[in-house]
């Protein structure tokens, strides 16, 4: 006989996390620290049972939990922390705390499907891919306050000496990454992404660490939209409006293919007849750029889920 279920709902900050358990003989509220220890005692609060865990996705300050809950055997689902708001709304909770987000993503739980547990690998090649990310938008930044007109000699030199700084660590970043994704099992899927033209290291780089592990469950259009590279239909009565993207899905994916596609417009064919082709009928650069990102991706898909190298033509079927 299959027990039944006990909800928990568990909102997360950077130093703690605030847990509603829902069980059918009585309901509970406790606070945790976000380290191994405090969830270790979460754990063993729990006791024994079969758990089903909401848990607040806020970008990896969840992963440690996530992992740890994981582990212990109980299932976890991710909830967008934006649409639990609403949800909360929804439910007629019109102040926010963290114990009515809580008692909310225990009360949705199953609104969101089970996460799928991530490697440590991928969840190390993450880390290290977004910190890649994160100094050379910083590095950004700073040369482009060099460019301020009168700007401090001294002030200056110091960017500059910061700059340099910053290009040391990121290049021995990126060559952490290679050795790590290299011995692992993702090595394949690095160099096949390479394969794609448009597609060099910088860009499959955070392919692997943001692509799902599992793509054989997932449609290139469900990929698209976890990519961010899927328009959303705005329609109500008569009223229709012009499909656009929305703040949704992994935006350090939507930015990898922003430049493989510019590089694509410069360079092949389709890419600049598709890019010309919507601009003429009054797309903005950024409407028409999308539709070239959103192929480029498809490739991704196509070379990663067949596991072979792109080719211009499709392989033909026997």
């Amino acid at each position: 006989m299959k027990s039944i279920a006990t909800h928990v709902g568990i909102d997360v900050s950077k130093a703690s996390l605030q847990v509603y358990i829902d069980r059918s003989d009585g309901r509970k509220s406790l606070k945790v620290p976000n380290d191994i220890e405090g969830i270790r005692s979460l754990i063993d609060a729990l006791g024994e049972g079969t758990y089903v865990v909401s848990l607040e996705a806020t970008g990896r300050y969840e992963a440690l939990a996530r992992r740890e809950l994981e582990k212990a055997g109980m299932e976890v689902h991710l909830q967008n922390p934006r649409r639990m708001r609403k949800l909360a709304e929804g439910l007629g909770y019109d102040a926010k705390t963290d114990a009515i987000d809580a008692r909310t993503l225990a009360a949705t739980v199953g609104f969101c499907k089970a996460s799928t547990p991530r490697s440590e690998l991928r969840e190390e090649l993450g880390d290290l891919s977004r910190t890649i990310s994160a100094i050379k938008k910083d590095r950004s930044d700073y040369k482009k306050r060099l460019q301020t007109a009168g700007y401090s000699d001294v002030a200056k030199a110091h960017v500059n000496k910061l700059i340099a700084e910053m290009d040391e660590t990121v290049a021995a970043l990126e060559r952490d990454y290679d050795v790590r994704v290299m011995q692992g099992e993702l090595a394949e899927r690095y160099k096949l992404c390479q394969t794609i033209p448009g597609i060099g290291a910088a860009t499959a780089r955070i392919i692997v660490a943001e692509f799902p592990d599992d793509l054989s469950k997932l449609t290139p259009r469900q990929l698209a939209s976890y990519g961010a590279l899927c328009p959303v239909d705005d329609a109500s009565g008569d009223k229709v409006h012009r499909s656009k993207l929305k703040a949704h899905g992994n935006m350090h994916l939507k930015g990898a293919f922003y430049m493989p596609a510019v590089n694509q417009i410069s360079s092949a064919p389709w890419a600049k007849e598709l890019y010309t082709k919507l601009r003429a009928q009054g797309k903005s650069h950024q409407q028409a750029i999308v539709p070239v990102m959103h192929k480029i991706m498809l490739r991704v898909v196509a070379v990663l889920k067949r596991e072979s190298a792109w080719k211009a033509d499709p392989p033909v079927r026997a």
